[in-house]
Formats: C-alpha cells, structure tokens, sequence
C-alpha cells in the first residue's frame, strides 16, 4: 500500500474532508512527530477496514506536558497508564508520549524514536504505525509476514493483562480469520480461564499442539458458532 491510498483510507475513517480544524490535522503542526497505530492500522494493511470501529490510538515523541497543551481545547482527560483521551464528533482518540507507553515506561523498550514503537506491541501484526507528518506506513519485516502469511504472533510478551491478550488473540483469530503461532497457541492456554466458555475451541487448540506443535493453528468454521 504506498502512501498515497493509505492516506486516502486514513481519511476515509477521520471523514473525507479532514480540515484543519479536526485534531489530527492541528496535532500535525503542534507536535514535533505523530504517528497512528493499533487497530486501524492492522486493519488497513489487512485491507479489512470495515472491522474497525473503535478509537484512534496515536503517539507522539513529544513529552506528556507537550501534548496537554496541544489538545487542551479538547477537554483531554489522563488514563490511569499515562495518556490522554479526547473526543471529536463523537469519536473516542487516545494519545501517548512515547516515553509513556506501558513497554517503555516499564523498562522492556528502549525507545528514542517514533518506529521504536513497533517494538512495544504485544501482537506482531500490530507492529505498524503510519506517520502522519510524511503520510508513509513503517513496518517492519517481521509485522509485514505476519499480515501476508495471515499469522498471529508475539512480538513482545510483557503486558499488563494477558487475560485480556489471549481473549483478543482469539476474538482476532476467529473473526479475521488469522491462524495462530505455535507461542501465541500456548500463552493463550496458559492465560485463557475464559475458554471454559468455549471447550470447543480449547479442546481443539490441545489436540493441535499435540499433533502439530511446530505449525500454526487455524480454528475450524464451526468453532465461530460458540463466539456469536
């Protein structure tokens, strides 16, 4: 996807014509850098667009006091891990120094530019940001396999809540349609008390790393039943 189509998709999800008084365009030329991750991102590159309806998450190498000021007419309120939340036209947006990031801040990322972020997800396929000041996506070789193999896979393991990974892992793998690596197969038993509400599925994740442990795991299509 070269630059031009993905800014053209980017604005197709901030509303065509993103004027300057939408935050993104203001947070452009009040900050030093500005980069969109997450779940948009992953879900652009898996030219599935239509999954995502949750907020945009952006990051910035500016420091926290730098950022308040610049959305402060927002009405920007602190999460407990750091960053702001703000909202425009009723869409939700969360905002992070990079220095503030959960990996960073916890000593597992060492981080002293914006691409550095890719190295502070918990999924391999969410190790891509699109950077807003020079309208270009940064991937790196590791996150672009994982998107066209269609692979699941770890990319950091630390995370405050792997209860919560392991349930997005297969909330991902069942709905995208993603398989499941070998690693992310076995954190999920590990971190997945809530697949007592679908046996079927666990059952099925034991009986493949048990038979094919070094191959990825693709759920069967009648497994989505117990996920509706």
């Amino acid at each position: 996807m070269n630059s031009k189509s993905a800014k053209n998709r980017i604005q197709g999800f901030l509303g065509k014509d993103v004027g300057e008084a939408h935050p993104i365009q203001h947070l452009k030329y009040s900050l030093a850098d500005l980069a969109i991750f997450g779940g948009m991102i992953r879900d652009l590159k898996l030219e599935r667009p239509e999954f995502f309806n949750s907020d945009i998450d952006l990051v910035s190498s500016a420091c926290a006091e730098e950022i308040y000021s610049a959305i402060r007419n927002y009405s920007p309120i602190r999460n407990r891990f750091g960053g702001f939340r703000f909202f425009f036209l009723g869409r939700p947006y969360d905002i992070w120094s990079l220095e503030d990031t959960w990996a960073v801040r916890q000593g597992y990322v060492e981080a002293v530019r914006i691409e550095d972020l890719c190295r502070t997800t918990f999924f391999t396929i969410d190790a891509a940001i699109f950077n807003i000041k020079s309208e270009r996506f940064y991937l790196p070789k590791f996150c672009k396999e994982s998107i066209e193999c269609k692979i699941l896979d770890i990319n950091l393991i630390h995370n405050p809540f792997p209860a919560k990974m392991a349930m997005k892992a297969v909330d991902l793998s069942v709905k995208r349609g993603l398989k499941m690596s070998p690693a992310l197969c076995e954190f999920v038993l590990r971190n997945g008390a809530f697949l007592k509400f679908q046996s079927g599925f666990k059952e099925s994740l034991i009986k493949h790393l048990e038979s094919a442990p070094e191959k990825p795991f693709e759920f069967a299509r009648q497994l989505s039943l117990e996920f509706r």
